[in-house]
Order: structure tokens, then sequence, then C-alpha cells
């Protein structure tokens, strides 16, 4: 089963969200005690605007009802508020308001944007991230777009296998971070 996430969610999904800023390996979240991150994440998590709001997040349940997999989504107008979202929690962790996690813009114009496909390393290979895509699909269309988009780690092939079974095709690259990524669109009728 699919469903949007809720607040209560917050605990299951940072594990999983956070094997992609592991894989990242961003000098900013490094940088952070882990403590300090998972608070800023979690306060942001409740929030209505940030990129990982339970409100941009989607998550696949196991027979036991159990997250298993998420996937975090936007359109590329919101853009420009998702990162600034954070910023009335950075106090409250103890951090500078100057602080930025977030800086490039990965999104382009008119795309609905995948920002984070995981799944729990048990439940690989069990369709989990298809189900999602699939997911995305119908959610984008219902904002009105017929683009969607997503960067993959160029080092990530398995993934790149499946955005391509699933009718993503390679667009340009960019880097995120200190990594090259594959801007993959895919277009919907």
């Amino acid at each position: 089963m699919i469903r949007q996430a809720k607040r209560m969610d917050f605990p299951f999904i940072f594990p999983i969200l956070k094997q992609i800023f592991d894989e990242m390996e961003m000098t900013s979240i490094q940088k952070l005690p882990f403590s300090q991150f998972y608070d800023l994440m979690q306060y942001a998590f409740h929030s209505e605007a940030y990129r990982y709001s339970y409100r941009r997040i989607w998550v696949h349940l196991d027979e036991a009802k159990k997250i298993d997999g998420i996937l975090a989504m936007y359109s590329d107008r919101d853009q420009a508020i998702i990162d600034l979202a954070l910023r009335p929690f950075l106090a409250k962790v103890g951090l500078p308001e100057t602080v930025k996690i977030f800086t490039d813009k990965e999104a382009q114009k008119n795309e609905w944007y995948l920002d984070a496909l995981a799944v729990d390393p048990k439940h690989w290979r069990q369709g989990i991230g298809g189900q999602l895509l699939s997911v995305a699909d119908k959610i984008a269309l219902q904002h009105g777009y017929h683009k969607i988009s997503l960067n993959v780690d160029q080092a990530n092939t398995t993934a790149q296998r499946l955005y391509q079974h699933k009718g993503f095709v390679k667009t340009n690259e960019m880097m995120i971070g200190s990594r090259r990524y594959d801007h993959m669109i895919k277009t919907l009728s």
C-alpha cells in the first residue's frame, strides 16, 4: 500500500531517507552532529513547506503496515521555497540562521521533481521503487505536470536501470554537492 506520509511517520522515514544523505556525502550534513541534524530534519518534516515535509513524501507500507520505502516530490515552482522553510528551525537546534544544508537547484522549469526515492535495504529488489514511481506519475498529472524529472548519481547504476525501465531518459548532467548526477526526465501523456 502507498499513502501520503503522516506527521507521526518521521522516526520510520528518517532512516530510509538517511541512506540518500549518506550516499551524497554532502559536507553541509557531515559537519553537523547527528543528533542536531536529526532534530533539524524532524522539525522540518513537521512543517508544511520543507522539501522533506510530510506533505511532500509518499510512503510504501509492507504487509505488516511498516514503512519500507519513501518518495519525496514537488513542483519546480516550489523549489524557491522548500529550503527557506528550514530557516525557522535552525535556531531551535542551535545553528545560526546562515547555515544552508541544500543549495543546489535540482528541478528545471515545468518539471514535477522527484527529490528522493529510497527503500529500506531489507526490501530491495521487491519492486517497491517502481510502485512509488508509478504513484509519482499520477500525482504529477493531478498537479498539471506532464514532465517528471529526477537526478541520479552516475555511480548508482542500479537506480539508473530502474529509471530507464520506467521511461526516464537522460537529458543532461549536473553537480549536486560534490557529486555528478544525470538529470533524467519522463514525459507523461
